[in-house]
Parts: structure tokens; C-alpha cells; sequence
């Protein structure tokens, strides 16, 4: 993932008129602009914020502004399908395989199935690997997720509201930096930033470990369904 990162780093870079000639520090704002400088790329902070989101990929931050009413659906259930059979697993998956980040949520939380799955095929592996579920959107700029249950799924979605909720009110910097610190997992900060959601208000949360939480508990859920289906298989 941080090979994609610099790879959409570099192309940001090209329209500011530099070109990427090396590595560059992805941890945080002030570690990417520090890098940068010491390749002769001198950026003002309005262009370093805005390649640093293309790094993370979002190209086009606070593009979208939010009615009243969609910025409380923020973190609400947007898609939901059953999926009970494996002829259920292939139609969600031909449904949703133009989705672009329905493999790779699904795979971030699931490091045992293979990485280059297509999303067409995410569902069926999913359920190959763990039995029936729900396949979900958690916001219309939110994570996909797959759990074996309604209460598996609400637990989820506690966890990416109160996400949401604590982003909202955080300055655009330390949006940032909490997105650069998760470099295992699709970024949902980099996601939710295509909305003018953030209102900062002073109000400091430790959104690193917010969305750590969330992942966490997507990669335990799956974790545990894996085992406890492989067990069933076996026996």
C-alpha cells in the first residue's frame, strides 16, 4: 500500500511542476513535506495538503459539499445484501464489482485471502473462507464490510460512526496525520475527505486510534468467522 501511495504521490506532484525523483516519507505531513524539500520540492501549504490526500487517494478533497441531512447519514447503512449461498456471493459480487473499494476493505481485513482477488470474485472468496453474511456500506463514503450477522455488523458500524463523529471536528492536519499512520488499511480518512464533513472545533480525539479500532475489530470478526468455519469443515 505505501508503494501505491508514492506512486499517486508522484503523479501528484507532475501538474505542481516537480517531478518525484526518489522515495519520500509517508508517515506524516511534516516528515512528506521535509522529504520533498530535500528533493529541491518546495510546496506552500495549500499544495502539500492537497498531494498529500492524492497520496493518500483522494484527488479531489472537500469536492463534494454536504446537505444538512447528508452529513447526518454519514455513517449510516448505505448498501445491504444477503449473502446465504454461494450463487448469492457471485450475483453481490457481479452487482458491486465496479465498486472501487469493495476488494480492497474486504481483503484488508482478511490478510489470509489472496490480495490480487478481483472484486467480482471478493464475495465468493469471503464467503468460501468464512460461510454466509452481510455485505455492507457503511456510508456512502464509507467502508464495505462483511459480517456474519446483524449484531457482528452493528458493532462495525459503532465503531466507524464514532470515527466520523471525532473527524469531524478535527483541524485538516491532523486528518492527515492520522491518515498517513495507517498504511496497512485503506485509508477512510482519505475517504470521508471528499465531503466538506470536517468542522474543526478544537475538540482533540486520537483519530489514529479510532480507525485503528475499526479495522481491528473488521480483521477480529473475520478472523473469528474464519477459524470457527474452517473448524466446521474440518470436523
Amino acid at each position: 500500500m505505501v508503494g501505491e501511495r508514492l506512486e499517486r504521490l508522484r503523479a501528484a506532484l507532475l501538474p505542481e511542476g516537480f517531478e518525484l525523483r526518489q522515495g519520500a516519507d509517508l508517515s506524516s505531513l511534516a516528515a512528506l513535506d521535509a522529504s520533498l524539500q530535500a528533493q529541491d520540492i518546495v510546496l506552500d501549504t495549500e499544495a502539500l495538503r492537497r498531494v498529500a490526500w492524492a497520496a493518500l487517494g483522494q484527488p479531489r478533497p472537500r469536492g463534494i459539499g454536504l446537505t444538512p441531512d447528508a452529513r447526518a447519514r454519514l455513517s449510516h447503512l448505505t448498501d445491504l445484501r444477503d449473502v446465504f449461498s454461494p450463487a448469492d456471493a457471485q450475483r453481490v459480487g457481479r452487482e458491486f464489482a465496479g465498486e472501487r473499494w469493495l476488494a480492497p476493505d474486504l481483503l484488508a481485513a482478511r490478510p489470509w485471502l489472496d490480495s490480487r482477488t478481483p472484486p467480482k470474485e471478493v464475495v465468493s472468496a469471503v464467503m468460501d473462507s468464512q460461510w454466509s453474511g452481510l455485505v455492507a456500506l457503511l456510508g456512502e463514503h464509507g467502508p464495505w464490510v462483511y459480517a456474519a450477522n446483524v449484531a457482528d455488523l452493528q458493532g462495525l458500524g459503532r465503531r466507524y460512526g464514532e470515527l466520523v463523529r471525532a473527524a469531524a471536528l478535527a483541524p485538516e492536519h491532523e486528518a492527515l496525520d492520522a491518515a498517513f499512520s495507517q498504511p496497512e488499511f485503506p485509508s477512510l480518512l482519505a475517504r470521508l475527505e471528499a465531503t466538506d464533513y470536517r468542522q474543526p472545533s478544537g475538540v482533540k480525539a486520537d483519530l489514529i486510534e479510532l480507525e485503528r479500532a475499526f479495522w481491528n475489530a473488521a480483521r477480529a470478526q473475520a478472523q473469528q468467522d474464519w477459524e470457527g468455519w474452517q473448524a466446521r469443515r474440518g470436523g
